[in-house]
This record gives structure tokens, sequence and C-alpha cells, in this order.
């Protein structure tokens, strides 16, 4: 039987530019009402921001610009908005696909037993997402979206033709959440890079062991290198040579 599951990680650097400021639209929809939506919007509405720019003794100040979009930058609000504002994604998907949303980084999981099945699949998701970024005003980072198909070892590559006209890169690997995941599920290039780091932290310790104490090398040590060693430990500890 033919199965081929894909996948498509991205991240929304650019969303926030735009669409947050029809957060309020989105407010009652989770039960938000009242007074309290009445702070929100006044917390979003009519907000202005100037750049100070500091030289030695000197302090420039630009002019005074309505904020037209987005939330105000650095604000603790912000992030919770913009979870709110695109919350709604995973049910425009649910037929077609699996959303895995972490913060801005979103992931979309497609997978079928049948090869045309999986590209109508493929190519439905991409228009619903198409459509849901045009209504919310928001846009899609390409720059930081990659396509990856899982394989086996029996398993063949296929030459898909994604949407948004090919600007999505089709990878054999790609960085989600701090894990490398490879299109084998091997792990081998995420091994091979938190040895690159734990390597570095070995020599620290090295370097610093005859010059610290027994308890503050320990301190170094699982801030340094176990803190690498356990991070995704649930799924590399599957992980075999073979």
């Amino acid at each position: 039987m033919w199965h081929a599951p894909g996948g498509t990680f991205s991240n929304w650097v650019r969303v926030r530019a735009r669409g947050a400021r029809a957060a309020p639209s989105k407010l009652e929809h989770y039960g938000i009402r009242g007074t309290f939506k009445t702070l929100i919007n006044s917390y979003l509405i009519e907000r202005y921001q100037r750049v100070t720019i500091t030289e030695k003794n000197n302090i420039h100040y630009s002019n005074w610009e309505l904020v037209k979009h987005g939330v105000p930058q650095g604000s603790i609000l912000g992030p919770l908005l913009f979870l709110l504002y695109i919350n709604d994604l995973p049910t425009v998907t649910a037929k077609n696909a699996k959303v895995v949303l972490y913060a801005d980084d979103t992931s979309l999981i497609i997978t079928s037993t049948n090869y045309t099945e999986f590209v109508t699949k493929l190519n439905n998701v991409f228009l619903d997402v198409q459509e849901w970024f045009r209504d919310s005003l928001l846009f899609l980072n390409l720059n930081k979206t990659t396509y990856l198909q899982f394989l086996t070892k029996n398993s063949q590559n296929l030459d898909l033709n994604n949407t948004w006209n090919n600007q999505i890169t089709n990878s054999t690997k790609t960085k989600f959440l701090g894990l490398t995941i490879e299109e084998t599920l091997s792990w081998k290039a995420h091994i091979n890079q938190i040895m690159s780091r734990l390597s570095s932290a070995c020599y620290a310790i090295r370097i610093l062991t005859p010059i610290m104490t027994e308890d503050t090398l320990k301190m170094i040590y699982y801030a340094y290198v176990h803190s690498i060693i356990t991070y995704g430990i649930i799924f590399l500890g599957r992980f075999t040579t073979q």
C-alpha cells in the first residue's frame, strides 16, 4: 500500500505587521465582550509610536506616527492577542491536514495512502490556507517556509508542484522547535549538530576545571551540557545506528 506523509513548516515572522489590528473582531468569537473587549479595543486602537536614537550625548526622536496595523512591540498582551487571532486556522484545514501551532511556528501535516488523494489534499490545503491568509489580512513568510516529504526505505520521493507559484522550498530537512527533522526521521543531522555544541561545552568545562569549584562546574554542566542532551530525548531515545 502506498503511504506518503508530508509536512509544511512555516514561520509567521511577517504576519504581525498586519492583521492583528483586526483582532477585536475575533474577540467576541472567544467570549470576550463588554467592558473587557472595550479595554482591549482601547489598547489596540489610536496608538502612536516613535523611534528614539541615542548617539553619544545626543538623543534624536522621530515624529509620532499612528500605528495602523499590529500591536505595540514588546508588549505582554501582543503574543496572546496574536495566538487568539490565528487560533481558528486548524478549522480551515481540518478535512485535509493536521495543524500544529506553537507560537508563530506552524506545521501542516498531510497524509494519505493514495497518491492522487495525497496531491489533491496538498493542493486543497494550500488553497484553503491562502484564502484564510487573505481574509485575515496576513502574509506568510515564504523565506522561512519549507515543504518536507517524509520517506521510508521503500517509498519514492515525489516531485510535487506546490502552489504559491512554487515559492515554497522542497527540503530534505528543516529546523522545528530546536530539532532538526530529516525526511527519513533518522535524526543524524540533529545528532551531528548537538555533538558540535557538546564539543564546545566540554572544551569550556575542561578549561574551567582548574579554577572552578565542583559545585560551579556542576552548574555549568547542567546549563550547557545536560540541557542539550535531554532536549527532545523522548524522540532521540528511539534512534538506532541502523
